[in-house]
């Protein structure tokens, strides 16, 4: 009882664990989502915004990424999480921020590549995400169109990742502007794209799914006559066997004979006699 009682609050605690990492993966996907929104602003608004100024940006948010990164594998229980990869992501973070710090004038040549695989990189997850909608929808038995939405959205991102890719970086006030709007449709199409698959995998993970068929199922069932077949088929209720007493004959008043009846009977009597 007490070996079964511990395995039963081991997978308690792993399931708290789980929901707690899955929450702060929320949050994170949301905080990402504003700041690629914050940026396409940044890009519209700013006209005298250069390349140098993106560099120097990039490099404090890679560095700030991967000082974030180490400190959390630093302080984490090292029995939790064996494959999250903290300090290698940590330390490759920091590389990138060194690199936007000193290559400035070699990465702003590369911007519209850097810009388009940014892109091209989210809608592939959009992509991947409608999928997996589409896939919950199936095992459900349950059609929305919120997949086909965020599909939607997940080809706009890409085809806008590889027209930018291409871009020329001769003008760079109308590569800002064009990657700006881009990303700003990326970020809110992801606020959107978190919002539904959340609630999506709730509801499959909950069990408490009806489809509407089968709904209208139940309700023909219940409504639907009964047939000659199913006539045939009822089995009538058996009769109680009447008890041995109620088979004896009283006598009572029912039983006397009539007045009327004994005088003829009398007369025909003394005719005869």
């Amino acid at each position: 009882m007490f070996l079964h009682m511990t395995e039963r609050e081991k997978e308690l605690e792993q399931q708290i664990r789980d929901e707690q990492k899955e929450h702060q993966q929320k949050w994170y996907h949301y905080l990402i989502s504003v700041l690629i929104v914050l940026l396409g602003l940044v890009f519209i608004v700013d006209r005298d915004l250069d390349v140098a100024f993106l560099c120097r940006l990039f490099a404090c948010v890679f560095a700030a990424a991967g000082v974030i990164s180490i400190i959390t594998y630093c302080i984490k229980d090292v029995t939790l999480g064996y494959y999250r990869l903290d300090l290698a992501y940590g330390m490759m973070a920091l590389f990138a921020a060194v690199l936007f710090f000193t290559k400035q004038e070699d990465l702003g040549t590369y911007f519209p590549l850097i810009a388009g695989a940014i892109l091209v990189a989210n809608g592939v997850v959009k992509f991947q995400h409608s999928i997996d909608m589409k896939r919950i929808d199936r095992r459900m038995k349950r059609v929305t169109e919120a997949w086909l939405v965020v599909m939607i959205f997940a080809l706009i991102c890409m085809t806008a990742g590889a027209v930018a890719s291409y871009m020329n970086t001769d003008d760079m006030r109308k590569l800002f502007i064009f990657a700006g709007i881009a990303f700003i449709v990326a970020g809110a199409s992801d606020i959107f794209t978190n919002i539904a698959f959340n609630r999506k995998v709730k509801l499959f993970r909950s069990g408490q799914y009806e489809t509407e068929d089968h709904k209208e199922e139940h309700d023909t069932e219940d409504k639907t006559p009964a047939t000659e077949e199913d006539r045939d088929d009822i089995v009538p209720a058996a009769q109680p066997e009447p008890d041995s007493a109620d088979l004896l004959v009283t006598p009572g008043a029912d039983d006397k004979a009539d007045p009327q009846e004994t005088a003829q009977e009398e007369d025909a009597a003394g005719q005869s006699s």
